[in-house]
């Protein structure tokens, strides 16, 4: 059992009302994923394995990144919603074009804890070249080495694993049970969802 923080799924307003639902690539609010998300909520949960699954093997295709979480009923979850594990790490790498000289290289996940930084010849010093902005990315420290704005920079960094909801193993989980009074007693289930680490759904 673990907490989580789920939020729910929306489509985003830039998906048009007819034809295409292609969102909008450049939409500054869902920055082209189609959705965006609210409510963020503390509940509690279990993550198991992705068990091989046959139709897989068939097909020859890879499963990377697929868990199953389970919670409790009152919590509906639906497709595309997002599950953040806060008490877990998981190591991620990112390679950006570095940006204005002595500002921040915003990472696409919020960092934990730095790894490593360079670029093709030079490998840069934690506390003396940059210092890591846990609600941004990488600050670089006035007077330490710093790239050449647009160079390629790889970063590797510890972050909390967010999951998205790919597929609800039952969309209706709900049955009638056997009590001590007479008649059936109606009675919902569990949730079971199949979620997928986010970097792997929007790349």
């Amino acid at each position: 059992m673990t907490l989580v923080q789920w939020q729910k799924a929306a489509k985003c307003p830039c998906i048009p009302t007819e034809g295409s639902e292609q969102p909008d690539f450049n939409c500054a609010l869902c920055h082209g994923k189609g959705h965006v998300w609210s409510d963020p909520l503390t509940i509690r949960g279990i993550m198991t394995n992705f068990n091989e699954n046959q139709k897989y093997n068939q097909t020859g295709e890879m499963v990377m990144g697929v868990s199953y979480f389970t919670t409790l009923p009152q919590y509906r979850m639906n497709f595309w919603d997002r599950v953040t594990n806060f008490h877990s790490t998981i190591r991620y790498d990112e390679v950006k074009a570095h940006g204005e000289h002595g500002g921040t290289d915003k990472l696409r996940f919020q960092p934990i804890e730095i790894v490593s930084v360079r670029t093709l010849e030079t490998v840069y010093e934690n506390g003396v070249d940059y210092t890591i902005d846990k609600n941004i990315g990488v600050s670089w420290v006035p007077g330490g080495q710093e790239p050449p704005t647009g160079e390629r920079v790889s970063i590797s960094y510890l972050m909390h694993p967010s999951w998205i909801v790919m597929d609800l193993t039952n969309v209706i989980r709900d049955t009638y049970v056997k009590s001590k009074k007479p008649g059936l007693t109606f009675q919902q289930l569990p949730q079971r969802a199949t979620v997928k680490l986010e970097y792997f759904v929007w790349a």
